[in-house]
């Protein structure tokens, strides 16, 4: 039996036999957790409570001007920017593709040439709640798709409201675009949580979402949405032939050379004929470089040098072959296992080709830091490990040498040929994405109905 204390004892005789409990700790994690939604939601709230007076614009007004066609209906968003807006078409004729009797609404502000038929095109409306009220009362789509990075934050949360699924697709972040003020990250993370669905370009994008603070369960890698380049043409006979020749020599092109970069690749040329014998570098000089003027200037400083308009093949004894027609490009990217995209070392070509055109047939490609106007395609190739960066003559004779082993540059050049030849397979799984999430909300709606 517990003693009772005595009566002079500050312990209540009531309580003295009593097992006291301990108060039950807080669930720190829990409360911050809901503490952290709640200013999200806030800061969300307060940015629309500041749009709330703004009147619908002019594009709101002329697409609810638009006739609503009869039936079910998918709204596609499409971003800005040209690397999003060239892959809109794609996606829209999966769409249709698979599922010909729905309607497809498109906002998309860049001109896109193979828009299917029955696509209904409207401008991007403003991003303002009376411009998201008047959308989503006429055109009363069942499902609406952000193509891009675009998160406009009143739709967003007005479809919520209604019960409208939104998904984001073709979605590419990374640090550089991560919002720089605490309070934009808190709205974008508040804006991206009401997501139903969030398929991303690469896992770089998936990683950048999952710092910030977005869910997992919402995130998914689909890969970039792109049209496979159309191999380019060439003679088989000629291919055939002039294979033969150079099938026992190391062989590599570099591709619109720009007379800045000549000096550049010539000593990338003498470095890595160093440690490959007989290699020999089929140059193609960027359009409008008088061939003869350098082929002269090459014999000049002691290279054996010949020319397809002239010799027509390369002989043995040749150690540059000049490619001065620009209109067999498809013939040298098939010769040439390894491939140096001129222009890309010094920013200085006025004609730079693209680097998937290389890729879609099989030669390892090398390039600069200055990737210009195909940012967005060597950067898909990179983060492929697709593509190899050099960045001055030395780095790039190494890369060269380096690649003339078959196993390396094969693996880089099926590297480039799996992201050539996926995208149309990337558009293919997500437009069955999102006609899978717009029947799941089509039965939920039916079923609540």
């Amino acid at each position: 039996m517990t003693p009772i204390p005595a009566i002079s004892s500050r312990t209540c005789t009531a309580c003295a036999t009593r097992n006291r409990r301990r108060p039950r700790p807080k669930c720190s994690a829990r409360n911050g957790a809901r503490r952290t939604r709640m200013r999200r939601s806030f800061l969300l709230w307060l940015r629309l409570l500041v749009q709330r007076p703004r009147v619908a614009g002019a594009q709101a007004l002329a697409a609810a001007q638009v006739p609503r066609p009869a039936g079910p209906l998918i709204w596609v968003i499409v971003d800005p920017a040209p690397d999003v807006a060239a892959s809109a078409g794609l996606l829209l004729r999966r769409l249709v593709h698979a599922r010909p009797g729905t309607g497809l609404l498109v906002s998309l502000d860049a001109p896109v040439a193979d828009l299917p038929p029955g696509v209904i095109r409207i401008a991007r409306p403003e991003d303002c709640p009376a411009a998201a009220a008047l959308m989503l009362s006429h055109w009363r789509p069942g499902l609406i798709v952000l193509m891009g990075n675009s998160l406009p934050a009143a739709l967003i949360a007005l479809a919520k409201e209604q019960g409208i699924p939104v998904m984001a697709v073709d979605m590419h972040r990374s640090e550089a675009t991560r919002p720089k003020s605490l309070a934009a990250r808190r709205i974008e993370v508040a804006l991206l949580s009401r997501l139903d669905r969030i398929i991303l370009r690469d896992a770089e994008s998936q990683t950048a979402l999952h710092e910030l603070g977005v869910s997992p369960s919402l995130t998914e890698v689909g890969g970039a949405l792109s049209e496979p380049p159309e191999p380019l043409h060439c003679s088989e006979a000629e291919r055939a032939s002039i294979a033969a020749i150079t099938r026992t020599r190391p062989v590599w092109l570099a591709a619109a050379v720009p007379d800045a970069e000549l000096r550049m690749v010539l000593d990338a040329h003498t470095h890595a004929a160093r440690h490959a014998h007989r290699m020999l570098l089929i140059l193609a000089p960027e359009t409008g470089m008088p061939a003869d003027g350098l082929a002269a200037e090459l014999e000049a400083q002691g290279w054996v040098t010949g020319q397809r308009s002239i010799e027509g093949e390369p002989e043995e004894e040749m150690q540059i072959f000049l490619a001065d027609d620009p209109g067999e490009y498809g013939l040298w990217f098939r010769i040439a296992p390894v491939t140096y995209m001129g222009g890309t070392l010094s920013g200085a070509g006025m004609a730079p080709r693209s680097p998937l055109d290389p890729a879609a047939l099989g030669s390892a490609i090398l390039h600069g830091p200055e990737t210009g106007v195909f940012a967005a395609e060597y950067a898909r190739l990179e983060t492929a490990r697709a593509a190899r960066q050099v960045t001055d003559a030395r780095s790039l004779g190494e890369a060269v040498s380096d690649l003339m082993a078959p196993d390396r540059a094969a693996m880089l050049a099926h590297n480039a040929w799996v992201v050539t030849s996926g995208g149309a397979g990337a558009a293919e799984a997500v437009a069955h994405a999102i006609l899978s999430v717009f029947d799941t909300h089509a039965v939920q709606a039916a079923e609540a109905g």
